[in-house]
């Protein structure tokens, strides 16, 4: 299957030692071993879900803790890929035909980012942290079928089986919200919504990527911009963007969230570089599975039946659908 089942990386998977520059001449270890950034940059994604349902209880507001750790998250990746590591690798220049291009690009990318990410901050206190993390195992196989239906992709009968699945996990995800209030059922609908936005995210970075734009400088640009929307949106709505009080717990979550995106999105683009954009697509999975398991031990949510077999579900799904790429 081609780079639209990617996570919006164009880029060549790299043999073991190669493609991650930055890393060159301070030996192996584990972070260089893709089986452990998939374990990493999914388990943050997950953990994401968690402080989101958790900022509340220490007065933030869940779209200004996502606000302002956003921008942290942005400028900790800033500095660190400019100071850290800016003599590593080769330097590509933006070609001047595609700066219009780059200001679209960097726009809907930067929207189709923060909305999932806006929709995820908000429903997790109403419908909980696993119900949200659950809802990240989708994309890769709505990816498949969305290029289908446009006719990038021709129907393979493992990967459409997978898609089969996929869509199985979600109406039982759905009917597993059928237990809360009518106001978190509404909210577990919006939820759903997710793998749609990182579905569409997918394919509109891959097909309009930008000649000569360099991957982290795409990530820098996206998550700016999605600072600015996001920003925007909460003085419009009069959110508080500040927390009730600065406490101890209301910095301590700030901190953690901001270094969660600064190290996600880095070592998110470390795998991308030694594993390549297909294997760096499993991490909703990975997210999923650890997202039920932490809701439980953090928030004591019980997954019911229902939700219990959607994740099976979802997991028979991207499995078909690895499988049957490999066979296409």
């Amino acid at each position: 299957m081609s780079e639209l089942l990617n996570a919006g990386i164009k880029t060549e998977a790299k043999k073991p030692g190669e493609g991650a520059p930055y890393l060159s001449g301070l030996g192996k270890n584990a972070l260089e071993q893709p089986i452990v950034l998939l374990f990493v940059v999914g388990g943050f994604l997950a953990v994401s879900t968690i402080f989101a349902k958790a900022a509340p209880s220490f007065g933030w507001h869940p779209l200004a803790l996502l606000q302002w750790s956003v921008l942290g998250g942005a400028l900790g990746l800033f500095v660190v890929t400019r100071t850290v590591f800016r003599n590593s690798g080769k330097e590509t220049s933006l070609e001047k035909g595609n700066r219009k291009r780059l200001a679209i690009y960097l726009s809907v990318s930067g929207l189709l980012f923060i909305a999932p990410n806006m929709i995820a901050v908000v429903a997790a206190p109403k419908v909980g942290a696993g119900f949200v993390s659950l809802s990240f195992a989708f994309p890769l196989v709505l990816t498949y079928a969305i290029a289908v239906l446009l006719r990038l992709e021709r129907l393979q009968l493992m990967m459409g089986s997978g898609v089969v699945f996929g869509l199985i996990g979600g109406v039982l995800l759905a009917l597993s919200g059928s237990e809360l209030s009518d106001e978190a059922s509404l909210w577990s609908l919006f939820a759903l919504s997710i793998p749609v936005f990182l579905a569409t995210g997918n394919i509109y970075r891959t097909i309009r990527w930008p000649v000569g734009a360099k991957p982290i400088d795409l990530a820098l640009g996206m998550m700016a911009t999605g600072f600015i929307a996001l920003a925007v949106f909460t003085t419009l709505l009069g959110i508080p963007v500040l927390p009730a009080s600065w406490t101890v717990g209301a910095i301590g979550l700030l901190t953690g969230q901001t270094l969660i995106f600064t190290i996600q999105y880095g070592l998110y683009f470390r795998l991308q570089q030694t594993a390549g954009p297909v294997y760096l697509s499993q991490i909703g999975s990975v997210a999923a599975v650890v997202g039920l398991g932490l809701g439980f031990l953090v928030f004591d949510e019980v997954p019911n039946l229902a939700k219990l077999a959607a994740a099976a579900s979802v997991g028979a799904g991207v499995v078909l659908v690895t499988l049957g790429r490999r066979r296409a």
